[in-house]
């Protein structure tokens, strides 16, 4: 496969996965920030940090507008929602002869349902419904691709960036944990991470924040779980490469070995000594790296003359 080929698939997935995490955040802040006013102020910064696009100064004013506004519809950054979903089409644009006709079309409705809106038209009451209908076409999407698709080399590049960005957003969501937090942040946690309902199954509607850290970075079968996504990663890396698993052979494998190994044998006492944010961020950076190598081995930008 061309390397541009498996670019254009690696990103389309990861783009479209960033797509639907931000909308459900901003959604599930919305909704607990009705019930818990007191701190709203600083659940929107939050938002605005794992978005990685800067607030506006007063941050005190912050609201589900202003991040419809900014991270939904924001014109200047790259890291909006309305620019990963354009960032995502054109990369199916380019690929169209590897996608079935069902995953394009789902790919484009997306785009056009994001275009033909705006902050205004959105409005204050049209918000939920809206960024709902991102969430579900943006999973939609992943179901179409794991449905319709042949599970070749390209579809093991859109699993390998949909996973890698599904880790690396539980890794942000948990990285602005605070110590002192209480249940009503760790719940918006897991409704963030699509993780309330899960959790309240194998935990028996345990509340205990430590079991909560725990099953958002250690769960084997949670799909949005730290070491199920690094695993998935993993898993993808050795099927391109046809090395055995518990191999490596170039340095992503090695990286995302090192990582899936660290969480394999990791306990919850292991992370509560270490804290969620410090756990978190570094593991953020050994994700930041991993992305950054894998590009390397498999997008290598050559050098012009």
């Amino acid at each position: 496969m061309l390397s541009r080929v498996a670019e254009s698939l690696y990103w389309m997935a990861r783009n479209v996965e960033r797509a639907e995490d931000l909308a459900r955040l901003i959604d599930t802040t919305a909704m607990r920030s009705v019930d818990h006013a007191g701190d709203a102020a600083e659940r929107w910064s939050s938002v605005y940090r794992i978005a990685g696009v800067p607030p506006p100064e007063a941050t005190e004013l912050l609201t589900r507008a202003t991040a419809i506004e900014d991270i939904v519809f924001g014109i200047e950054s790259r890291l909006s929602i309305a620019a990963c979903v354009r960032i995502a089409r054109q990369n199916a644009v380019g690929v169209r002869a590897e996608l079935t006709t069902e995953v394009w079309e789902c790919v484009n409705g997306l785009y056009l349902f994001v275009e033909a809106h705006s902050p205004r038209a959105v409005g204050p009451d049209g918000a939920s419904t809206f960024l709902r209908s991102i969430r579900d076409t943006a999973q939609a999407f992943g179901g179409l691709c794991d449905a319709t698709l042949a599970h070749d080399d390209a579809w093991e590049f859109l699993r390998l960036g949909r996973a890698l960005e599904r880790a690396r957003m539980t890794a942000r969501v948990l990285a602005e944990i605070e110590p002192d937090d209480g249940p009503h942040v760790w719940q918006l946690v897991l409704e963030a991470c699509c993780a309330s309902a899960p959790f309240a199954r194998a935990q028996r509607q345990s509340s205990d924040p430590a079991e909560a850290l725990a099953f958002l970075a250690l769960s084997a079968n949670f799909p949005r779980s730290l070491r199920f996504c690094v695993r998935e990663v993993d898993t993808a890396l050795h099927s391109l490469s046809g090395a055995p698993t518990g191999t490596f052979a170039d340095a992503a494998e090695r990286i995302s070995g090192r990582i899936c190994a660290s969480l394999d044998f990791a306990g919850t006492g292991d992370l509560m000594r270490e804290g969620a944010r410090a756990f978190a961020t570094g593991l953020g950076t050994q994700l930041d790296e991993l992305g950054s190598t894998i590009g390397a081995t498999y997008f290598p930008r050559i050098p012009v003359a």
